[in-house]
């Protein structure tokens, strides 16, 4: 059974999941805003004007709410296959890591306060506006229960995932970049490809039953770190 059958089930004895499924939509829009910000701060030498931690505190208090929303279903409804509610629990953690990687980006803007140019950073600007376009796309899928759609996402970050490997393994065998540049260029694509793995995995439950998520559909991961 794949998430969104179970959320036609769950809906029918209960407004909890659909308010837990509405929140998860949420904490998806401020990861995003999260992702935009800390890239423009360490890309484009932009001023620091919002907490990101702040932002980030309330994707950990979201997660904390869909638990228990998932967890006050259960108890008015135990006749439910507990399979059902780890859907959610597991989708509910990839989003609040998003916050987390996010926030690592915007600790490499202080390491590096200078503006990033030079080689490579055009590339990375592309991947950004991938991601960015895999956001949006995640919470529409996410959103109308979109399967189709769900699959494109997971596709798509396999193809960002390659790219961001494959700029990791030149930046490795670089010899006349400064280390400084090539560690910072090497963690940023790190934590961008990070944060599209949360992605995909969110959109998997819309493609996958549950001891598939995450994975493509044939059971193998995209990323062999995962």
């Amino acid at each position: 059974m794949l998430l969104t059958d179970i959320l036609k089930l769950w809906q029918k004895t209960t407004g909890l999941v659909g308010k837990a499924n509405d929140e998860c939509v949420t904490m998806l829009r401020t990861g995003h805003r999260m992702f935009e910000y800390s890239l423009d701060v360490l890309l484009e030498n932009g001023c620091e004007t919002e907490d990101i931690y702040a932002l980030d505190r309330t994707l950990n208090h979201g997660e904390i709410r869909v638990r228990r929303m998932i967890v006050e279903h259960l108890a008015v409804n135990p006749q439910e296959d507990p399979v059902s509610a780890l859907f959610l629990a597991s989708i509910v953690g990839d989003i609040e890591r998003i916050g987390d990687y996010c926030k690592n980006v915007l600790e490499l803007a202080h390491h590096y306060p200078e503006k990033l140019e030079g080689p490579y950073i055009d590339r990375i600007r592309n991947i950004r506006l991938d991601v960015t376009k895999l956001f949006e796309d995640t919470i529409k899928a996410f959103e109308a229960g979109d399967a189709e759609l769900a699959r494109d996402v997971m596709m798509r970050h396999a193809e960002i995932a390659r790219t961001c490997d494959g700029i990791t393994d030149r930046l490795l065998a670089e010899t006349e970049m400064p280390g400084r540049k090539a560690v910072i260029r090497a963690l940023l694509l790190r934590f961008v490809k990070r944060v599209s793995a949360h992605l995909k995995n969110v959109a998997s439950s819309l493609v996958n039953p549950y001891h598939k998520l995450g994975y493509k559909p044939d059971g193998t991961p995209d990323d062999p770190d995962e």
